[in-house]
């Protein structure tokens, strides 16, 4: 059960015991049971009822092999260490990011503008006409905008960088043994 594979290895064959897993459950589906008028699959009911024994037996011995597969790789994930610029992660925190919470980043970013403020002043202007010697309402930027283009540059490009260091960490690194 603790075969040498690499990262990638291991996740195509949880994806295949998974779908060995489906295959014998609908063979069991098939097998279970029968029309009292129709003759079983495998001649009679004794060894159908085998048959659909060793099947379950299957599925039991392949949701063992899964489930230590998993834990290999996702320890491999927890404990494989990756530095990109300035910062060290973990695999488990790159699919993380890669997963939503960059983009859920790069949409704080976004959010700094001032759009919000300038439709209320567009608001404002169609209501009430500037009176004499009032000054005009203008967009206060309550941020800095060079921080705010670093920062999502910084998350836009991170994303990219995870993508490519994933291909080749996935097809280059051990899983773990437990």
């Amino acid at each position: 059960m603790n075969e040498s594979l690499k990262l990638i290895e291991g996740m195509k064959k949880l994806k295949v015991l998974e779908k060995h897993m489906q295959r014998n459950a609908e063979r069991i589906q098939q097998y279970a049971s029968i029309p009292s008028n129709e003759k079983p699959y495998f001649g009679d009911e004794k060894t159908q009822m085998a048959e659909v024994k060793q099947l379950i037996q299957s599925n039991e011995d392949l949701l063992d092999e899964y489930l230590h597969l998993k834990k290999r790789v996702d320890m491999t994930n927890l404990t494989t260490k990756v530095t990109i610029g300035k910062n060290a992660f973990t695999l488990a925190d790159l699919l993380i990011l890669r997963r939503g919470l960059s983009k859920r980043m790069q949409q704080t970013f976004h959010a700094l503008n001032d759009r919000f403020a300038d439709e209320r002043i567009k608001g404002y202007q169609q209501r009430i006409s500037t009176q004499a010697g009032e000054k005009p309402v203008h967009v206060v930027r309550l941020y800095d905008e060079k921080e705010k283009f670093e920062r999502l540059q910084y998350w836009q490009g991170l994303d990219d960088e995870i993508e490519q260091r994933l291909e080749v960490i996935n097809a280059t690194t051990d899983l773990v043994t437990i």
